[in-house]
């Protein structure tokens, strides 16, 4: 049985994430972990692929939350972040944003599109892409 959301509560689909999105609500539901990376200063990442309807993403959680995520989970983050690392997008939870479980293995999701697959590139990159002569070409 899941939670339902509060009243007026809007869910920002997974196709809809853009670099630097901040403060948006969304529901996912956890495909697979992965096995959780430290930083030099000796932090712990967990890394997920998660999903929705509308396709599937990297999420990655920084502490201890994400020790207690499990495959199957429907997870309902407020306060999220979309954010490029190395060219590729990702889902976090901001530094204030609130994680919560609310129900398990029963969510309607695709695996395609999987957005963290895609480069994407800053308008900067774009215009100078756009200027440059083809290969051959002067």
């Amino acid at each position: 049985m899941s939670i339902p959301p509060k009243p007026g509560q809007q869910f920002i689909p997974i196709a809809k994430f853009r670099p630097s999105m901040r403060g948006f609500d969304c529901e996912i539901i956890v495909l697979e972990t992965a096995v959780p990376t430290t930083t030099r200063d000796g932090q712990t990442i967990y890394n997920f692929l998660v999903a929705d309807k509308t396709g599937s993403i990297l999420m990655n959680i920084w502490g201890d939350d994400g020790r207690y995520i499990r495959n199957g989970d429907i997870l309902r983050i407020e306060g999220a972040e979309a954010r490029l690392f190395k060219g590729f997008l990702q889902l976090t939870t901001a530094r204030f944003g609130k994680l919560k479980r609310v129900g398990e293995d029963t969510m309607e999701f695709k695996e395609q599109p999987n957005i963290s697959e895609l480069q994407w590139v800053t308008e900067q990159e774009s215009k100078t892409m756009q200027k440059e002569p083809a290969d051959g070409q002067l």
